[in-house]
């Protein structure tokens, strides 16, 4: 259901799966499901490389879809760096927190050091990672901003649903002759992808077999449908959805984004000085600090930032007799007037602003929190807890409950998500909740992997009456998404290559049952498609490529400070001495 400007219309029910193959291959075809990052989530038990096994958690960094999105990453990026990944040799435990720094990084230090952890230990490491990071920018730009799809492919997408409905009809699609579908024996079909650097952009080709990609910079992708065992050539009422890829780079693996974030934690703080906050959500003198050497560090993105985003709040500073807390406790709004620069985002983002609330939370196993995220009525809110540079458990009061860890030592362990989703018009809201996943994580020096699948029907959420009508229409269809199959599941993996290079390799699977019902309302609901069409989709890529922009400026201001991170390291060596 999509409710906007006081006037309620169905627009199709679409399950939206809470995973990242789409994130991280970077397809933006018009029949991807779009996947969030498996990066996504925590740990709530791990096993540390020392022999101790303790339960806690990692850090989830799912953002809303659009503007929620864009900005929220971009938060991340201007405390430490854009999300990158990087395959090093096991990190070595932090070293104590002392009273000069407390376990956080010093002022003077660049906003950018994290990057290190793109090169592997050794001599000239900076130099070495950026290096790596100037190629994997140059890859990122054509990859998020600059799709290109092949014209074969585009008959393909033209004569596919919208994408936010591809997930409902799928059990129709499977017989739908107009598809280019290339049969496996086992009745199953397929569309297969390629993609490859092409000038300026990525371009996606359609191919008649997969194969999996033999230079860096390429791509693999495939979306199949195999029919449920009970089904007949002339009627497929349930199918197993496949989306999978394949993608080798030739700068870093997914195992180094763990150390990245562990590193990139110590860069979130204001001025850590009295007078000290008694509450939080308060803006003063620690949000200032915090704002200030943002400004310092990166003016060219925090100029962007002072022109699309207001905050109300960044972080608030305790202390305790463990070390100063750092609540990041973001509340910042878009300046929606700074969007008129693109007409259709800022039309699309302004029937969203007063209909749309979004959560997803990190938690342990007793309740507590690793990580809140929400989108409010166009507040845009993301809270983490950091004592002395570590990621910290917090409860519902925002208040410590339990140890600190760093996430650079995790090596294995089980963690979830919970999630919800719903629109407001008339006074009635509609959307789902208990949207919930467990992921499995390993990690090994050359390999890491996220092994997630859903642990509960999603709660169908809307006023009584309306609610039985819904159930009917789409209850089935989620069970079935939920346990069918053994429900919902995807994987990412990276791998380190004997050559050097990484592979990366991750989809998704699940029952897509077939439901009259379900398909009349989406065939009905393909509006949506119209409020967030492909010319929609370009502004966004624009706004986020004007970001982007000013994130590459400012790096490459931050060159030789980078740079002298070597110096600084063999100074100190040559000081232990």
């Amino acid at each position: 259901m999509k409710l906007l400007e006081r006037r309620a219309r169905f627009e199709g029910v679409a399950a939206r799966t809470d995973y990242s193959a789409a994130a991280v291959f970077g397809m933006d075809s018009g029949f991807h499901f779009n996947l969030s990052s498996p990066f996504d989530y925590c740990i709530a038990g791990y096993h540390r490389k020392v022999s101790q096994t303790i339960r806690l958690s990692l850090l989830r960094f799912r953002l809303f879809r659009i503007v929620f999105a864009t900005s929220s990453a971009a938060i991340i990026i201007t405390i430490c760096t854009i999300a990158s990944y990087a395959a090093s040799s096991p990190p070595k435990p932090p070293s104590a927190p002392t009273a000069a720094n407390a376990g956080f990084a010093p002022d003077a230090q660049t906003l950018f050091a994290p990057i290190v952890c793109l090169a592997p230990p050794g001599p000239a490491r900076a130099s070495r990672a950026i290096a790596i990071f100037d190629r994997q920018l140059a890859f990122q730009r054509k990859l998020s901003f600059h799709p290109k799809i092949g014209p074969s492919l585009q008959k393909v997408i033209d004569q596919l649903p919208p994408r936010q409905s591809t997930i409902i009809r799928a059990a129709a699609l499977y017989s739908k002759p107009e598809i280019p579908w290339h049969e496996e024996p086992d009745g199953t079909h397929q569309i297969c992808v390629t993609g490859q650097p092409d000038n300026a952009d990525y371009l996606y080709s359609l191919v008649h077999q997969w194969r999996s990609p033999e230079e860096p910079s390429r791509f693999s992708g495939v979306f199949g449908l195999k029919p449920s065992a009970d089904s007949t050539s002339g009627n497929v009422s349930s199918v197993t959805g496949t989306l999978a890829g394949e993608l080798m780079m030739d700068t870093y693996g997914l195992g180094a984004l763990v150390d990245l974030l562990s590193g990139s934690l110590r860069e979130f703080h204001g001025d850590l000085k009295p007078p000290w906050d008694s509450a939080s959500g308060k803006f003063n003198h620690h949000d200032r600090a915090g704002l200030d050497r943002f400004h310092r560090q990166m003016p060219h993105l925090a100029a962007k930032f002072d022109h699309y985003f207001k905050f109300s709040n960044l972080l608030d500073e305790f202390n305790s007799p463990a070390g100063p807390i750092v609540l990041f406790n973001v509340d910042m709004e878009v300046r929606l007037d700074a969007l008129k620069k693109y007409p259709l985002l800022y039309d699309f983002y302004r029937k969203i602003v007063p209909a749309v609330v979004a959560k997803s939370d990190i938690l342990d196993t007793h309740g507590n929190y690793w990580m809140r995220e929400a989108f409010d009525h166009g507040h845009i809110h993301f809270t983490i807890m950091i004592r002395n540079g570590l990621l910290t458990p917090f409860n519902a009061a925002l208040q410590p409950a339990g140890g600190s860890i760093a996430l650079s030592e995790i090596t294995q362990g089980t963690y979830r998500t919970l999630a919800s989703g719903q629109v407001t018009s008339l006074a009635m809201n509609f959307g789902l909740a208990n949207i919930g996943f467990t992921t499995d994580y390993r990690r090994d020096p050359g390999t890491c992997t996220f092994v997630n699948r859903m642990n509960a029907v999603p709660q169908l959420v809307a006023p009584p009456g309306v609610h039985q009508v819904m159930d009917l229409v789409a209850g089935d269809f989620l069970r079935a998404l939920a346990t069918g199959d053994g429900g919902l599941n995807s994987k990412l993996t990276s791998r380190l290559l004997p050559n050097g290079t990484y592979d990366f390799s991750g989809g998704f699977t699940a029952q897509l049952d077939y439901s009259p019902t379900l398909e009349l309302l989406a065939r009905v609901g393909d509006a949506i498609a119209k409020e967030h069409n492909d010319k929609v989709r370009v502004e966004e890529r624009a706004f986020g490529e004007e970001l982007f922009d000013a994130f590459v400026a400012d790096y490459n201001d931050a060159r030789p400070a980078i740079a002298a991170l070597d110096s600084d390291k063999s100074n100190q060596q040559e000081k232990s001495r």
